[in-house]
């Protein structure tokens, strides 16, 4: 029998590929599009292939094509062993980042978030990704889950995330009798044709490749350029498609890099929080806890100019704006990447010649927002939806009593 490294070697040539796909063919009865099985035509595959081969064969097949850590099939439990076809796109290099919206409905919001955080502090630790959950917005069932960072850690957070919905073991692999859960991906309307392929080509290749199932929206949502790409899954069908989803919006980006300042972020209706100008690109309000308005994803584009911006806000509410322990400050801080400070009473912006620019009213307080326009974009509404926020408190609060 030969040893691994010359069947490794031996994997890599045209006649041995071509006998990868037919095992692969072989295999993915159990997630075929028409329902149909092909488990016979897996039974003469196997008996002609010793045991130890055909597990060496298994092994190298993951390594190759699969990119999540968990490689399971999401209908049957079994390992997944290369069942994206060769013409699925190859993982990006491992510091391709990226950053994904979804909605979810604000009782899986509160099951992700935890007591006091703690559930997606657990998230965060064993995906590596970042992951933020925007406020409630009063009248609207959804709030938008944000998460970010390296495609390996974004794509096993979203499989994280249905285990967490599902109260299941996180290292545990899924079973037959796993909940399916559907995700709503949030996609720009220019990047959608690139997930479906032509004729569906590639989310048929998505679908075959995870076992999950995908349905991508025909209309755009209110008021914004992005479309939902609903995935329906056990964890680790949404682990494995959330990848392969992610890897054909990062190579897009890279295609069409112009594109990503055309898109406008969805709003949920019931939100009430003010845009203001700066940053361009046609982008809407974005509720807090989104991050890159116009965009679904982090694009390696090079770093801008670094920008400042001055704004004004009521004195009385300078505190609503901190946060206990300076909470709700960093929070905006860390969604937006920009630098925020608020300066002391009475202290003075500058103009557009240089000269000192005074507060417009009585009673109000400067803050400076530094950082790359459309992080400032990103700050600015994130401060005034803040402001609203607190504004509609107050007045909830005074018509109780009277």
């Amino acid at each position: 029998m030969p040893d691994a490294e010359s069947t490794r070697k031996r994997s890599r040539s045209p006649s041995d590929n071509e006998q990868q796909k037919n095992h692969k063919r072989a295999n993915t009865g159990a997630t075929a599009l028409d329902g149909t099985s092909s488990n016979s035509h897996a039974n003469d595959t196997n008996s002609s292939t010793p045991n130890s081969s055909r597990n060496e064969q298994k092994k190298e097949d993951n390594r190759v094509m699969l990119g999540p850590s968990d490689k399971r099939d999401a209908k049957d439990g079994a390992t997944t062993s290369g069942e994206a076809s060769s013409s699925t796109s190859a993982p990006p290099p491992p510091s391709a980042n990226i950053h994904m919206r979804c909605l979810i409905v604000t009782q899986d919001a509160s099951i992700i978030i935890g007591r006091g955080g703690s559930h997606v502090n657990e998230i965060r630790e064993k995906s590596g990704a970042r992951v933020m959950v925007s406020e409630s917005i009063p009248g609207n069932p959804e709030r938008i889950l944000n998460v970010s960072g390296p495609l390996d850690a974004v794509s096993k957070a979203f499989g994280l995330i249905v285990r967490r919905i599902n109260d299941e073991p996180f290292d545990v692999p899924s079973v037959p009798g796993s909940r399916a859960v559907t995700i709503k991906f949030m996609i720009p309307n220019s990047r959608m044709g690139s997930v479906i392929g032509k004729q569906g080509s590639k989310i048929k290749e998505i679908q075959e490749a995870s076992g999950a199932r995908l349905n991508a929206s025909e209309g755009m949502l209110p008021g914004s350029t992005e479309r939902v790409l609903s995935v329906a899954g056990v964890a680790d069908a949404i682990h494995i498609a959330t990848y392969y989803i992610g890897n054909i919006l990062i190579e897009a980006q890279e295609r069409m890099p112009s594109h990503t300042n055309s898109n406008s972020s969805y709003r949920p209706s019931g939100s009430r929080g003010r845009a203001v100008g700066g940053g361009g690109g046609g982008s809407s309000y974005v509720p807090a806890g989104s991050y890159n308005p116009g965009s679904s994803f982090a694009p390696h584009n090079p770093p801008q100019q670094l920008q400042t911006q001055q704004i004004y806000i009521p004195n009385d509410l300078v505190g609503c704006i901190i946060g206990k322990g300076g909470s709700k400050i960093n929070e905006i801080r860390h969604m937006s990447a920009s630098q925020i400070k608020i300066m002391e009473p009475g202290a003075l912006g500058v103009g557009p010649n240089g000269t000192p620019a005074p507060a417009h009213q009585e009673g109000e307080r400067l803050v400076v927002i530094t950082g790359q326009p459309a992080n400032i974009q990103m700050a600015v509404q994130l401060l005034y939806h803040r402001l609203e926020q607190e504004k509609q408190k107050q007045l909830r609060a005074s018509a109780g009593q009277s």
